[in-house]
């Protein structure tokens, strides 16, 4: 079982380390454009990106689980169904994303909390990167339908390409051209398209004896579609409640100063990749639970979730002894900024105790995914917000946030990752077992 585990987890693995190293270097460039507030826009600006998409992550996620399970059953139509109404659904949500950039635009002066100096940067970063929400969303559903085919090595292939082709055109437009950060923006938007052409090439040239079985009526098929909704809407409940913690979070910052939120956003990092190396377990996750729940092999099931946990825990525990005592190289990598890497050093140790927190978090909702059970993701995360903003608002009515606003911002994140890990075994043993 572990070699079934690491033979889908290491490409998604692989392939996820470019996105950390995607993430360096446009941190890296807005870094070098002289100031603070830059690296603070950047923050703000993906955040506002990253809200809005995330709200269509049920195209993965539901892409992943049905496609799996229909794989573990031999279901060829049900196979394609996936693919064709998920791109449809990808591509109707993208252009509605552009349509409404206008109102989504101020986003980003709310969240900078009027700090003129980042929501204007941010601003120029927003007008370009809307400008992929077809190809992101696409990505979404193309991903997902790979990982429930348990083909993970295409993903890997192109997600690097992508990554590589993103970084190249972001240091031309700003290096050699001087576009600023809708220069980053604008290098990320051209990947995207990119990989989406490159997927399809691929699952075209890899999956043509199925994609002849492509049916388009079943589209539209009241019963299907009434289905894939009802797990759609609590995905999206669940998603616009991480997205609505992440921008508290960069928002909280901002009401700090500047230093603060950009100092929050190299600390995420730290999150950033140890989530891109747990993701990958994850994924093979979903993967394997939609199969062996389509071919009805429950021992494996439950075998499969059993040694990821293993894997999980280990990972989680190895991840933080390292934080703890090397968080500076990681910091100066990032930025020149003297000051921004003293501030963060500062809260450093919190950040090192995110992998403990946040491990069976992530990994259950791999496992939930696959078995399509988006009621218990929904409830996860609504424990978890419950706790977020519990804690940070009692600090705040009780004058705490004064003198240590950073210091309970950080601990109410971590409680909100607990909440869901812990939330997750409860809800995960019983569906399991079940």
């Amino acid at each position: 079982m572990y070699r079934k585990i690491f033979r889908l987890a290491l490409p998604n693995i692989i392939s996820n380390i470019t996105v950390p190293l995607l993430t360096l270097v446009d941190l890296g460039l807005a870094g070098r454009m002289g100031a603070a507030s830059t690296i603070g826009a950047v923050s703000v600006a993906v955040g506002v990106v990253n809200f809005v998409v995330w709200l269509f992550a049920f195209l993965r996620m539901g892409s992943t689980g049905f496609t799996a399970q229909a794989y573990g059953r031999s279901d060829v139509r049900d196979i394609c169904l996936q693919l064709t109404r998920g791109l449809f659904f990808a591509v109707a949500g993208g252009f509605l994303i552009i349509l409404l950039r206008p109102v989504l635009y101020d986003l980003s002066g709310l969240i900078s909390a009027g700090r003129q100096e980042i929501s204007d940067q941010a601003l120029d970063y927003l007008r370009v990167a809307f400008l992929g929400a077809p190809a992101a969303l696409s990505l979404y559903v193309l991903n997902g339908w790979f990982i429930g085919m348990q083909n993970t090595r295409v993903i890997m292939a192109v997600a690097i390409l992508q990554n590589l082709i993103n970084i190249g055109l972001s240091v031309a437009f700003v290096v050699r051209f001087h576009f600023g950060v809708g220069g980053l923006a604008l290098g990320t938007v051209l990947a995207q398209y990119s990989a989406v052409f490159m997927l399809l090439v691929a699952g075209l040239l890899k999956y043509r004896r199925i994609l002849r079985f492509i049916r388009w009526q079943d589209m539209f098929s009241t019963h299907r579609i009434r289905q894939y909704l009802r797990i759609s809407v609590d995905l999206i409940i669940r998603t616009g409640l991480l997205s609505c913690v992440t921008l508290f979070f960069t928002y909280a910052g901002t009401k700090i100063g500047t230093d603060a939120v950009a100092a929050n956003a190299l600390l995420m990092q730290l999150f950033t990749i140890f989530s891109y190396f747990l993701d990958g377990f994850a994924f093979a996750g979903e993967a394997l639970t939609g199969r062996f729940i389509g071919e009805k092999k429950y021992d494996m099931l439950r075998q499969t979730v059993k040694n990821i946990f293993v894997i999980g825990w280990i990972m989680s525990f190895i991840t933080t002894v390292l934080y703890f005592l090397f968080p500076q190289g990681l910091l100066y990598l990032l930025t020149d900024e003297q000051e921004v890497i003293d501030y963060a050093l500062h809260y450093a140790h919190w950040a090192a105790l995110i992998p403990l927190c946040s491990f069976a978090a992530f990994l259950w909702d791999g496992i939930f995914v696959g078995a399509t059970h988006s009621r218990a993701m929904r409830l996860t995360m609504i424990a978890g917000v419950t706790a977020f903003f519990a804690i940070y608002c009692s600090a705040s009515v009780f004058g705490f946030l004064a003198e240590s606003g950073l210091t309970i911002l950080w601990i109410a994140f971590l409680s909100y990752l607990l909440i869901r890990s812990l939330m997750g075994w409860y809800m995960g043993y019983k569906i399991v077992n079940k």
